[in-house]
């Protein structure tokens, strides 16, 4: 697992001492109010503290950073865990045009999947992919939000795989399912913010069977990541009370289309069965 990096909170504490009178001002600020200034641009946080915005540029470089941007980005990371839904609406509460915040949520969007495009990791989506294909039964895992994606994952992969299970709902369920895992069966977790404790739990004893993890999560510094083999990452943005999943969806859709090329002949007679099984009853319009 790469080593976790510094949060923004352990880089103020680091260089505490040696900040100036008003450059603790903006450090304290950040520990109260991460949740309000995580959405505050420089010039907004200059302005709150009655302070210059290359004040708080010079703040954000003494404390490590490469400017501003770069610790608004990292305090997004260091918080993501524990900014709630509630603290989340409240900052979108802020007065905007009904216009501007659907824009927002389009370029969001947009944003993170070119951001996802541009770090993907072909080879271990090849890997991970041609795991899926040699594994005798792959197990789906993956709670609250998530559990959308392993729905829809769970979907189209039935199509290339013929043994595709999902984790059930309850928790007593999981632990039943744990102990059907056998040698040669693979468990795909997928796991975003806020990171649902019971998938950690439950990956740690899947680890310890011995059956492969892949992992479809947002960052190394993810928790599910000191328990998988391989993983594959998505960004995930916190500008929204809502948990988008474009890009995650991207990246599955991804996934799924190397599994088919992984054996595209396999695929292909497999879809042309179910094209004529489709079309003699009427499944579709």
């Amino acid at each position: 697992m790469p080593a976790k990096k510094a949060t923004v909170f352990e880089s103020i504490d680091a260089n505490y001492a040696s900040l100036s009178k008003t450059q603790r001002r903006i450090a304290d600020f950040l520990r109260k109010n991460y949740d309000q200034a995580v959405f505050m641009t420089a010039g907004k946080l200059a302005e709150k503290l009655a302070t210059s915005e290359s004040t708080v540029v010079r703040f954000a470089t003494a404390i490590g950073y490469n400017g501003y941007p770069h610790l608004q980005q990292n305090l997004r990371d260091s918080i993501k865990t524990i900014l709630t839904t509630r603290q989340k609406i409240a900052t979108q509460l802020e007065p905007e045009s009904f216009e501007g915040s659907l824009r927002l949520s389009f370029l969001r969007d947009i944003s993170d999947v070119r951001t996802t495009f541009e770090h993907l990791d072909m080879s271990m989506i090849h890997d991970i992919a041609h795991g899926i294909r040699q594994a005798n039964h792959v197990y789906l895992l993956g709670m609250r939000s998530s559990k959308v994606l392993v729905d829809y994952l769970d979907f189209y992969l039935s199509f290339l795989h013929e043994n595709v299970i999902p984790f059930h709902h309850g928790v007593a369920d999981h632990f039943d399912q744990i102990i059907n895992l056998e040698p040669g069966d693979v468990v795909i977790v997928v796991s975003f913010p806020r990171y649902a404790a019971i998938t950690i739990d439950l990956a740690q004893i899947i680890q310890a069977q011995g059956n492969p993890i892949y992992a479809i999560t947002d960052s190394p510094e993810a928790p599910i990541n000191q328990y998988a083999d391989k993983s594959i990452y998505a960004t995930y943005s916190i500008d929204s009370f809502i948990d988008s999943h474009v890009a995650p969806m991207a990246l599955i859709n991804a996934l799924i289309t190397a599994v088919a090329y992984d054996n595209l002949e396999a695929a292909d007679q497999k879809f042309k069965r179910l094209e004529e099984i489709w079309l003699k009853h009427g499944v579709y319009i």
